[in-house]
């Protein structure tokens, strides 16, 4: 195909802090630095040095369509920024986007630039963890794309979250089936969520045999 550039072969999972993949030069430009587009936005990605899924693309759009214009917005884990632009550029909300990897963060500044979201979305450099002691704001909608340890985190997005706030918290979970990854995560979150807190699964994509992404829309109690 005349628009391939380059080739190369993922050599096991994702690993690390930065979650990142292990690849193998196959044919083409020795480079990992590419332009990724979709739903009408456009990233720059390196592939060999920041997390970044192109099968999420489905899942960053219908997470943009549930934000209303007014809510301020948390990302946990943003990477190159794929969910926060294509939340202030659908929904014209103001993000907070946190992400530790310092390459990443500059990748999401040029991109909230080729987007023309600047204006929208801040970048917090650093562990989300600290997000407490750096931050004076409290949301209405936080995001935690960090299936391996969202529930490491779930602790700072309650305690980020306004009252009645929306936090979409992903995992991936071991399931036959959708209703059973279902239930093993309703179980997983209620020891960890407030009572009376509304949890609403729903399959986000297959990862593995028997291993499914699942993600929990939580509604926090007034």
């Amino acid at each position: 195909m005349k628009n391939v550039k380059c080739v190369y072969e993922q050599e096991g999972g994702i690993e690390g802090e930065f979650r990142l993949r292990r690849l193998k030069y196959i044919a083409g430009e020795k480079r990992t630095l590419t332009l990724h587009k979709e739903n009408g936005c456009v990233f720059r990605v390196d592939v060999a040095r920041c997390y970044f899924s192109p099968r999420l693309s489905a899942e960053r759009l219908a997470i943009a369509r549930k934000v209303a214009s007014r809510e301020r917005v948390l990302n946990m884990f943003a990477g190159v920024g794929p969910f926060s632009i294509l939340v202030a550029k659908t929904a014209g909300a103001r993000v907070t986007s946190c992400e530790i990897n310092e390459y990443a963060c500059d990748l999401h500044e040029e991109n909230d630039r080729l987007n023309k979201v600047q204006d929208k979305v801040r970048v917090v450099r650093g562990d989300a963890a600290e997000l407490p002691t750096r931050e004076e704001f409290r949301f209405d909608r936080v995001l935690m794309p960090h299936p391996s340890q969202a529930d490491r985190f779930l602790p700072v997005a309650l305690e980020m979250a306004k009252k009645r706030a929306f936090i979409h918290y992903y995992r991936h979970v071991l399931g036959k089936s959708e209703d059973e990854a279902s239930a093993r995560l309703v179980e997983e979150l209620s020891g960890l969520v407030p009572p009376r807190t509304q949890i609403a699964t729903r399959r986000v994509r297959e990862v593995g045999p028997r291993w499914i992404e699942m993600a929990a829309d939580l509604r926090l109690p007034a």
